[in-house]
C-alpha cells in the first residue's frame, strides 16, 4: 500500500528508510560505556576478547572504546577486524583445545565469526 499523498513510496519502503536513517544516527554518535556494557550483558553486542578495551561487535560493525565513549569503526576497519577475528579463532581451534575463556567466547561471537572459529 502506498503512503497517502505519495503513490511512489510504500509504507514498507518508508519504514526501511527510517530504519536506515536511525541506524546511521546510532553509528555516527559515540555510545556511553554503560550502554555498550548493557548490550554485551543482553548478548546483543559481542566483545572480541576478555580483556580491557576489547573491540565489540554490534549492529554488524566493530566498535572501540575512546575518550568520548564507544565509537564505531569505519566499514573497511570493521571488515579487516572480522578477518583478523576469524583468523584468531581458526588458529585457536587448530592449536588444540581452546581455553575455557576462549570456548566461552566462541559461544557469544557474532554468527559471521563463529564460522571462522570452527
Amino acid at each position: 500500500m502506498a503512503e497517502p499523498g505519495n503513490p511512489m513510496v510504500t509504507w514498507a519502503e518508508r519504514m526501511e528508510l527510517l530504519k536506515d536513517s536511525t541506524q546511521q544516527r546510532v553509528l555516527n554518535a559515540p555510545m556511553p560505556p554503560a550502554a555498550m556494557e548493557q548490550l554485551i550483558v543482553d548478548e546483543r553486542a559481542h566483545a572480541l576478547g576478555l580483556f580491557k578495551g576489547s573491540p565489540v561487535n554490534y549492529m554488524g560493525r566493530w566498535w572501540r572504546l575512546g575518550e568520548e565513549g564507544w565509537v564505531v569503526l569505519d566499514e573497511a576497519a570493521s571488515a579487516q577486524l572480522d578477518l583478523h577475528a576469524a583468523r584468531y579463532w581458526a588458529a585457536s581451534a587448530a592449536a588444540g583445545a581452546p581455553s575455557a575463556a576462549d570456548a566461552a567466547l566462541v559461544e557469544v561471537l557474532p554468527p559471521q565469526l563463529k564460522e571462522g572459529a570452527a
